[in-house]
């Protein structure tokens, strides 16, 4: 069952929305139960949640339906990183870093995001709904039941990081605040990157980091975990080294290309699109200092 569990919460996390039939000529679309005997009772337990889970999300994640997964809904927010081990953890995460309201869950950020999804590439209006529809359906059943179907967790999001580590940067929509200083001494350009590009490390975890594991061989390890500054240094330096920024065409340095999706300008990437709009903050940021490290070589 926990495996089953992570497979279903992997899947949608990650954005991997398959296509979904709609109802044929004639047909209607099916009465959801709010209970696992058809009573229209609520039933606060585990087993109650895991119904919701096979109704409402594992009909999304059938092998039979064509997967989506390069059209995110969620492009710009990498939710795999607020995965836990069983869904009242990942849900607990969620809570924890401010993207589930409980108190209000149709307030819940994760919400505004899914309904900033464009019908596109087969994902449908109805396909938008229903993964909507699902996913407020789970807050709110979190929400009525508390602690009878989810116990509180300790450590909602995993054990804190060591206090050696630079902590990752909540998620954002937005490009980050910089006042920069418009110099190009190496001072100016490091800060520039450690706002700029630095702070968004996390759309690149763990493949790219210095400490991930085994799994990740063919991804080069470029970003440089630890301390915030030295880490941020460190991680120029081989962006640097490592051809990803270009002077001569800076919007083609591989810094912004690799994570672009291709249909944008972006070249091949072994983790795949990252990047799905040229106005995503991630590509705003990344390109500002490409150009402003470009113009002081």
């Amino acid at each position: 069952m926990r495996g089953f569990r992570r497979l279903w919460a992997s899947a949608w996390l990650l954005g991997c929305n398959p296509v979904v039939d709609e109802p044929m000529e004639g047909e209607t679309e099916p009465v959801e139960e709010s209970s696992a005997d058809g009573s229209g009772e609520l039933a606060c337990t585990p087993e109650q949640g895991l119904d919701l889970y096979e109704r409402r999300i594992a009909p999304l994640l059938e092998d039979d339906r064509p997967s989506t997964c390069n059209q995110c809904h969620l492009s710009g927010v990498d939710l795999g990183l607020f995965l836990q081990a069983t869904p009242c953890e990942t849900m607990a995460c969620m809570v924890e870093e401010g993207i589930v309201d409980l108190d209000s869950p149709t307030d819940s950020v994760v919400l505004a995001w899914i309904d900033r999804a464009v019908p596109s590439g087969g994902i449908t209006e109805g396909t938008i709904a229903t993964e909507r529809e699902a996913v407020l359906e789970w807050i709110e059943m979190v929400a009525t039941c508390g602690s009878e179907l989810c116990e509180p967790v300790d450590q909602p999001c995993g054990a804190p990081p060591d206090e050696s580590q630079c902590e990752l940067p909540p998620y954002s929509t937005e490009p980050v605040p910089l006042d920069d200083p418009g110099d190009c001494s190496d001072l100016t350009l490091e800060l520039v990157w450690r706002e700029k590009v630095y702070s968004w490390r996390s759309r690149c975890y763990p493949c790219h980091f210095d400490s991930h594991d085994d799994d990740f061989d063919e991804a080069p390890p470029w970003i440089v975990t630890g301390e915030c500054n030295p880490g941020s240094l460190a991680t120029l330096r081989n962006a640097e080294h490592g051809g990803y920024l270009d002077a001569e065409d800076p919007l083609r340095s591989l810094l912004l290309t690799k994570p672009l999706d291709e249909s944008l300008g972006g070249v091949e990437h072994g983790g795949g699109p990252k990047i799905h709009a040229l106005d995503e903050a991630t590509y705003v940021d990344f390109a500002y200092f490409a150009q402003r490290w470009a113009e002081c070589q």
